[in-house]
């Protein structure tokens, strides 16, 4: 987690999750309003990193790590689904952990994209247009996980950057 980040904190009332600090990224319609209703929350992924929510199923929002048994029990209290749904950029970014993967471990992450609605060349297309930006491991030398709270903390961030992010993220999103 970037030092940056750790200014942000989420509290979690009888129905609403509330970001006091305002969210982590600016394009989000969570930064303006700085907190989400129980009902406008369509999924919960405790597996992702840091555990991660669906907003009226378009968006992806974070909450700390530290807030994840929070997250689950807000979702519990709520009704609201938790999924373990495959993490596409997990499987993106791997190629730019400081961890060495065999050949069988690149297949295998090309074939759950593929089942996840990516063929091998646009895989190709987007590690490409994230290669810059992801090359910033080097200075954190993360070796077990990157994703989607990664590129989106690294790059510089804009609106045509973040809802393209969000597209790649919801691909195997289901309603």
């Amino acid at each position: 987690m970037h030092k940056k980040q750790l200014k942000y904190s989420s509290k979690f009332t009888d129905g609403e999750l509330l970001y006091p600090n305002g969210y982590f990224f600016k394009p989000s319609l969570l930064h303006k309003t700085n907190k989400i209703a129980s009902a406008h929350i369509t999924q919960v992924n405790l597996h992702t990193y840091p555990p991660s929510l669906v907003r009226n199923h378009q968006e992806v929002l974070f909450v700390l790590p530290d807030a994840k048994r929070e997250l689950e029990k807000f979702a519990k209290d709520h009704s609201i689904p938790i999924v373990e749904r495959t993490d596409i950029w997990e499987l993106l970014c791997r190629p730019y952990l400081d961890t060495e993967l065999s050949a069988e471990e690149h297949q295998q992450d090309l074939r759950l994209l593929e089942q996840n609605g990516f063929d091998n060349h646009e895989v190709t297309s987007i590690r490409k247009r994230i290669r810059k930006t992801m090359w910033l491991n080097y200075f954190v030398w993360e070796w077990t996980y990157l994703g989607l709270f990664d590129y989106l903390s690294w790059t510089f961030l804009n609106s045509k950057k973040y809802n393209w992010a969000m597209e790649i993220a919801l691909r195997n999103y289901r309603r």
